[in-house]
C-alpha cells in the first residue's frame, strides 16, 4: 500500500470494517498517548462490574447477533499470491504471479475478489475462471485534469450474492482525491455500472442483511437506498462532527434484522468546545420519525469511537473520569454502567452475543480484552507482539492477524492456532 492510499485512509474514515479494499484501522487518528497507567487493565487486576441487569423494555426487533452456520473458509494475501485455507482441508494456493492482495470472498466461499496491479480480479475457490473485473482501460478511462491515475478505493461483496460494491480514487500531486461515488460489477463478468454518481456517494456504506437496501452514512447525513441506487432518500440529519482534522467522522449503522430500520449513534459535534455536549444514540425507522433512546457524555472520538452492539439495543462508549477513563455501556432503557477502568482506554468492537465488549489501552494495544459485565475480562491475544485486524467468526472463535504477519484463529481460551505466516490481508465466511 502506498504512502498516498494510507494517508487515504486518514482523510476518509474506512467504508466498513467488513469491505475488503482497505484494510480496517485499529484506532482513529490520535493525539499522541499520555504516560502509560494501564495497572487496571492487566488481568490481574481487571475487575468485573456487578450491577444488576438493565430492566428489560419494548424494543425493535434487534439485528441478527452471530453469523449462520457453516464452514470457515479464510481467503488471504501472502507474498503477493492468494490462498484459501478452509477447515477440514489442505491450504490451497490460488494465485501465484507475486501481484494479488486484499482479497474478499463471497458469502457462499466459492468466488474470491482480489486487487491485482490496481485492477480488480475474480476467481473461483477452486483455482479456476480467473478473470479481470475492473481492468486499467476501464480505469483511465475516468480519469481527468491533473490526476495520474485511478484507482479502486474500497470493494465489498453485496449480501448472499456475486455483486460486487466498489468505488474510486484518484493519485495527484498532492493528496489523494476520493471520487466520492458507488458502483457495482458481477464477479461472473460484465460491465461496471454506476450506482452513485461521483460526488453523490462518498460516505460509508452498510447493506441490510438481505441486501435489499444500503445506507449511506456520510458527514451529516444518513441516506438509504434500494441496492441499484433507487429510492434514493435522506432519513435522519445531524450536526457534523469535528474532529479537528482533515478526516471525516461518519456514524455506524446497524440495521434491525427485518431491515425495517437501523440504530445509529452520533457524538458530540464540537467536542473541544463544549466537553459536556452529549453523544445521541437513535433509533431510525425507514417509515416514521427517528427516536432517540439515550445521551451520554463520551469522550472525543478521536479518541475511542462509540460502538452498538450487534443487536443494536446498547452502546459501549468511554467516557472521561477526571484523569481516568471508563468503559460503560448504556441500553434502551437507558441504563448505564460502567464495565471497565483504565488510563486512554479504546473500543474495538462487541462480540456477536452482543454481551462482550472488545477493549484495550491505546498505550498497550497488545493487550487485548473481551469482558461481559459480571464476568472476569479474557486475554484475546495470545501471541508476542501486537495485533491487528481481529474479527469474530461466531460467538466462540475470532481471527486475527498478528504485527508479525501470523494469521491465527483461536477459541475462547484453547490456544490459537497460526493458519499462515506472512500474511497481508485476509477475509472469511461461513460457507454453507
Amino acid at each position: 500500500m502506498s504512502q498516498k492510499f494510507a494517508l487515504l485512509a486518514l482523510l476518509a474514515v474506512v467504508f466498513s470494517a467488513l469491505a475488503c479494499g482497505l484494510p480496517a484501522p485499529v484506532s482513529p487518528p490520535s493525539n499522541p498517548p499520555t504516560p502509560n497507567t494501564i495497572a487496571t487493565l492487566v488481568s490481574a487486576t481487571l475487575t468485573a462490574a456487578a450491577a444488576a441487569p438493565p430492566t428489560e423494555v419494548a424494543s425493535p426487533t434487534p439485528a441478527p447477533v452471530s453469523a449462520p452456520p457453516g464452514v470457515l473458509t479464510v481467503v488471504y494475501a501472502r507474498g503477493g499470491n492468494i490462498l484459501l485455507w478452509r477447515e477440514g482441508e489442505p491450504t490451497r494456493t490460488l494465485t501465484t504471479t507475486g501481484q494479488d492482495d486484499q482479497p474478499c470472498i463471497s458469502d457462499d466461499g466459492q468466488v474470491i475478489a482480489f486487487l491485482r496491479n490496481g485492477e480488480l480480479y475474480a476467481i473461483r475457490a477452486d483455482g479456476s475462471g480467473e478473470r479481470p473485473l475492473i481492468t486499467r482501460g476501464y480505469l483511465d478511462s475516468l480519469r481527468g485534469a491533473g490526476m495520474l491515475q485511478v484507482l479502486i478505493r474500497s470493494f465489498d461483496f453485496l449480501p448472499a450474492s456475486r455483486e460486487i460494491f466498489f468505488s474510486l480514487y484518484a493519485e495527484t500531486d498532492g493528496y489523494p482525491m476520493p471520487f466520492d461515488d458507488l458502483r457495482r460489477v458481477s464477479a461472473d463478468g460484465g460491465a461496471p455500472v454506476v450506482v452513485l454518481d461521483p460526488g453523490r456517494g462518498g460516505g460509508q456504506w452498510t447493506f441490510s442483511p438481505e441486501g435489499k437496501f444500503f445506507a449511506l452514512s456520510q458527514g451529516n447525513q444518513i441516506r438509504v437506498l434500494r441496492r441499484d441506487g433507487s429510492e434514493d432518500r435522506v432519513v435522519f440529519t445531524f450536526d457534523f462532527v469535528s474532529t479537528y482534522s482533515e478526516w471525516t467522522y461518519y456514524p455506524q449503522v446497524v440495521w434491525r434484522n427485518d431491515s425495517e430500520g437501523f440504530y445509529t449513534v452520533i457524538p458530540a459535534s464540537a467536542a473541544l468546545e463544549n466537553p459536556s455536549q452529549p453523544t445521541r444514540y437513535y433509533y431510525v425507522p425507514l417509515s416514521g420519525s427517528p427516536a432517540q433512546l439515550a445521551e451520554f457524555v463520551a469522550v472525543p472520538v478521536w479518541e475511542s469511537f462509540p460502538r452498538i452492539a450487534p443487536n443494536g439495543t446498547s452502546v459501549a462508549y468511554v467516557r472521561p473520569e477526571g484523569a481516568s477513563q471508563a468503559v460503560r455501556i448504556i441500553d434502551i432503557s437507558t441504563a448505564d454502567r460502567t464495565l471497565q477502568t483504565g488510563s486512554s482506554l479504546y473500543i474495538e468492537n462487541w462480540n456477536p452475543d452482543s454481551r462482550r465488549v472488545v477493549l484495550y489501552d491505546r498505550n498497550m494495544p497488545e493487550d487485548v480484552y473481551a469482558q461481559a459485565f459480571g464476568e472476569a475480562p479474557i486475554a484475546l491475544n495470545d501471541s508476542p507482539g501486537a495485533w491487528d485486524t481481529l474479527r469474530w467468526v461466531s460467538e466462540r472463535r475470532f481471527l486475527f492477524r498478528t504485527s508479525s504477519g501470523e494469521l491465527r484463529l483461536r477459541q475462547d481460551t484453547a490456544p490459537s492456532i497460526v493458519l499462515d505466516v506472512g500474511v497481508s490481508t485476509y477475509n472469511f465466511t461461513l460457507a454453507p
